[in-house]
């Protein structure tokens, strides 16, 4: 996806009024008048918001002591991403220190005209929008308008050399998402999707890149399909286009998927942080409460039919994400706090 950045002139950023506030009390922007704010519209259920979450916790602590103000909304695409609970953990497993407000009805990002995450905002110390960058973005232009609009403001100290690891374009074309449910139109199977009915699903031996295939009993849901039938005779097939692959995947309790690569058994140096392999040498994945999960972590940019397996009935699949290494590598840099 190419990079977005729009630059507005005298547009006056909306307040932010949100539902529930993490690492602060309730704040406004009338109370950074004469300092640039820095929004960053996020989703812990997007792969891309959460590759993107180190270097902005990075950029925090490099130009918040200068006078910078730095405020997350998290304005969740699922339902089950409005709860709190999950919001403060995925904070506390990034160490995230600067406030964020949910948006769970996505006023805030209605308000700003955002439709993508992530995505960054640049308020001006007058309070005026700037720059507004949505999904795929330079890291260096952002980094440099942030110091830009810190002298603005009245800085007039030392700032930091522009970060040289992130002057690639830090998301174009590096990800790509295919989502389930019958309101994205991703499903290849050419019986199509019947919303809220489990139909039966035949698989086509034939994929396309972008879209997914069914075979067996599923239902499809709005943002999601659900797997009907009985353990392992049904799956799903996408094609890989990138070197990592995550699905967001979710079940009412503990169940487990078996995941193929070329219809074949997974090599271990392709499996992902949460694969595992069982005693018979599958490559199993386990589900639970609604999270993003790494399936192949590789070393190259790769093409794979990649095959899941439901072991149990009632597994939800929300999502499949596609990163290239580049993206891989950007994020698993220490963050640095001087």
């Amino acid at each position: 996806m190419k990079a977005r950045h729009q630059t507005y002139q005298s547009t006056k950023a909306p307040e932010i009024y949100g539902d529930h506030w993490f690492n602060s009390e309730p704040i406004t922007l009338r109370e950074f008048q004469g300092q640039m704010v820095l929004l960053l519209f996020w989703d812990y259920t997007s792969p891309s918001s959460l590759r993107l979450l180190p270097l902005i916790n990075e950029w925090f602590h490099r130009y918040a002591p200068l006078g910078a103000q730095f405020i997350g909304i998290h304005s969740p695409e699922f339902s089950f991403a409005k709860d709190p609970g999950s919001v403060s953990s995925m904070l506390k497993k990034y160490e995230i220190q600067f406030p964020v407000v949910s948006d769970n009805e996505r006023f805030i990002a209605n308000a700003y005209r955002i439709s993508e995450s992530p995505s960054i905002v640049l308020v001006d110390a007058s309070g005026n929008v700037y720059d507004v960058a949505q999904h795929s973005f330079s890291a260096t232009r952002i980094e440099r308008s942030t110091q830009y609009l810190l002298r603005q403001a009245g800085f007039f100290g030392e700032l930091p050399m522009l970060d040289s690891f992130y002057s690639e374009h830090l998301n174009d074309q590096s990800t790509s998402e295919i989502y389930t449910g019958y309101l994205h139109g991703s499903l290849g199977n050419t019986e199509g999707y019947s919303p809220e009915i489990p139909s039966m699903y035949e698989d086509p031996h034939y994929y396309v890149e972008g879209k997914f295939y069914a075979h067996g009993l599923w239902s499809a849901s709005r943002n999601s399909i659900v797997y009907e039938g009985e353990s392992q005779d049904g799956y799903l097939i996408c094609t890989s286009n990138g070197a990592d692959v995550d699905i967001l995947v979710g079940s009412d309790k503990k169940k487990s998927l078996r995941v193929k690569i070329d219809d074949e058994q997974m090599p271990v140096e392709l499996m992902g942080d949460d694969m595992k392999r069982d005693a018979k040498g599958n490559s199993i994945l386990m589900t639970g409460e609604e999270q993003i999960v790494s399936v192949i972590r590789n070393q190259q940019f790769e093409n794979h039919i990649v095959k899941f397996i439901p072991m149990n009935t009632g597994i939800t699949f929300y999502m499949f994400s596609f990163h290239k290494e580049q993206l891989r590598k950007n994020i698993e840099r220490p963050i640095s706090k001087n």
